[in-house]
């Protein structure tokens, strides 16, 4: 049994950094120039996307030229690994990039981050140092089941480092350095704990990694759910899909591509926006005390306190506005005269196989309760904008097109002849509560309305062109995309 340091390995991990990790590849081991490796990159199949192509110069550049003492080290092409033998046969080895001294005795693994260095968990260190502390080199097999192809003996390491590399922004981050002995303490602390958590697995968790699952067609945990998206039948290579994806593909589909990979983020929230992340925050807190119990008042923050915390605080003034939005949600809680309910989920992700569109489909509601039999599927928006007469809610967000959909069609399980889509929308002088009826045949129709408006268009694209305007201004992904369109020029056409 292969035991990687860390599982499972993200799908968009694996896209995204391929091209940088072949760029290093030809500088490390190739004797490449860093120009000539990133001119090799125009060769690949399939091509890279424009702005994927700026991070990936962007991170090659900035890895390559970030190394103070870069004789100090040399690259390893091989893998390390470790192999066990008690009636099992066991081989421990990390993806991680390797280093060694000239002499041998210090080997270091490096963790590629797309952002900033953040640290890895104590068992996923713990199997990166005991391999680079106790591995031999190994070539990787022709197939998963095989075994490595182990060569040579773990020479005469004295010292380990694991060291967290931040693309985004060239940070460095030590997590682990220490002598062998020191390695072998911390795999007896941290180590083998987590090889019997990856070993022993647990029951099935469906999630945006189901993308990248070598089980995913025969995984009984994810429900293959025809026409959710409401798109005709073709025989497509499978995505993965949100309605953020589709939203963000709506508004410019370079945008949607770049998110989805992941990339460093520049000024992602503006106060609005994170003030809406506390207030869904403080509510969510709420709802997940056991019972379910109504919210009342008293559990609301004090006037002329700033209750925002963290990555979602704001100015006094917002954070005023969010109070009182709070306030408003005590009348519109649906725990405050409910029917029997037998089941409540905060903020649940849940992932539908769209058989026809060839979609993984994630989505997260809100809340999601079972009341008598039947699911209700709630959203919480917050907004300072006063209600527009006659716009119909699921054309502002087809979040709910989808939920309508999924009831429907019974997707979540219960008694659909039941279910209902509920919306509350918070300001701060009020609340604006919507529910749809997803047995109401004209409802249903207009929910598969919006989702094809949305999806046909993703679902065809290949290109993901860049639309520039001024919204480029407040998206968190242009530094990356060479389309974007420059403040100054934005100013000037309005």
């Amino acid at each position: 049994m292969r035991v990687p340091s860390q599982l499972p390995r993200e799908e968009h991990e694996t896209f995204t950094l391929g091209p940088v990790c072949e760029a290093l590849d030809r500088v490390e081991f190739e004797g490449a120039t860093v120009d000539d490796a990133l001119d090799a990159l125009s060769g690949r199949r399939p091509a890279l996307h424009e702005g994927h192509r700026t991070y990936v110069e962007h991170v090659v550049r900035q890895y390559t030229s970030g190394d103070p003492d870069p004789g100090a080290l040399v690259p390893v092409q091989p893998y390390w690994a470790v192999r066990k033998d008690n009636g099992r046969r066991w081989e421990l080895y990390a993806w991680w990039r390797r280093y060694e001294s000239a002499d041998g005795r210090l080997r270091e693994y490096r963790r590629l981050r797309h952002g900033n260095a953040r640290a890895s968990s104590r068992g996923e260190i713990a199997v990166a140092a005991y391999t680079a502390a106790f591995g031999v080199d190994a070539a990787w097999p022709r197939r998963w089941s095989q075994e490595f192809a182990l060569r040579g003996s773990p020479g005469r390491v004295t010292r380990v480092r694991i060291v967290e590399a931040g693309l985004g922004d060239g940070s460095r981050a030590v997590q682990f350095d220490g002598t062998v002995a020191e390695v072998r303490a911390y795999y007896e602390a941290h180590g083998d704990a987590h090889v019997r958590s990856v070993v022993r697995g647990g029951p099935e968790r469906p999630g945006p990694g189901c993308f990248d699952c070598k089980q995913f067609t025969g995984c009984r945990a994810v429900r293959r759910s025809p026409g959710v998206l409401a798109l005709p039948s073709r025989k497509l290579p499978l995505r993965k899909v949100s309605i953020s994806d589709l939203r963000y593909h709506a508004a410019c589909p370079a945008q949607s591509l770049l998110r989805s990979l992941h990339l460093p983020k520049t000024d992602e929230y503006s106060d609005a926006a994170k003030l809406g992340q506390a207030v869904h925050g403080w509510i969510e807190a709420l709802h997940r005390r056991p019972g379910p119990v109504p919210c009342r008042r008293d559990d609301m923050p004090p006037q002329g306190e700033n209750w925002t915390t963290g990555r979602w605080r704001v100015p006094d003034e917002e954070a005023e506005a969010g109070r009182r939005m709070l306030l408003h949600h005590v009348d519109s809680c649906p725990f405050q005269f409910p029917g029997p309910i037998e089941r409540v989920e905060c903020e649940p992700t849940r992932v539908f196989h769209d058989t026809a569109a060839q979609a993984l489909v994630v989505a997260k509601p809100d809340l999601l309760y079972r009341e008598d039999g039947s699911w209700v599927w709630r959203e919480l928006k917050t907004t300072r904008t006063p209600p527009r007469i006659g716009r119909d809610p699921l054309d502002t967000y087809p979040q709910l097109a989808l939920a309508v959909v999924l009831l429907a069609q019974a997707e979540l399980g219960g008694d659909p002849s039941g279910s209902r889509v509920e919306l509350e929308i918070l300001r701060p002088d009020g609340s604006d509560p919507h529910v749809i009826d997803p047995m109401d045949t004209e409802r249903l129709a207009k929910a598969r309305a919006v989702l094809r408006r949305y999806a046909g268009p993703w679902r065809e694209d290949r290109a993901w062109e860049a639309r520039p305007g001024g919204h480029c201004r407040q998206c968190p992904v242009s530094r990356w995309c060479p389309s974007a369109q420059d403040p100054a020029d934005a100013e000037e056409k309005e």
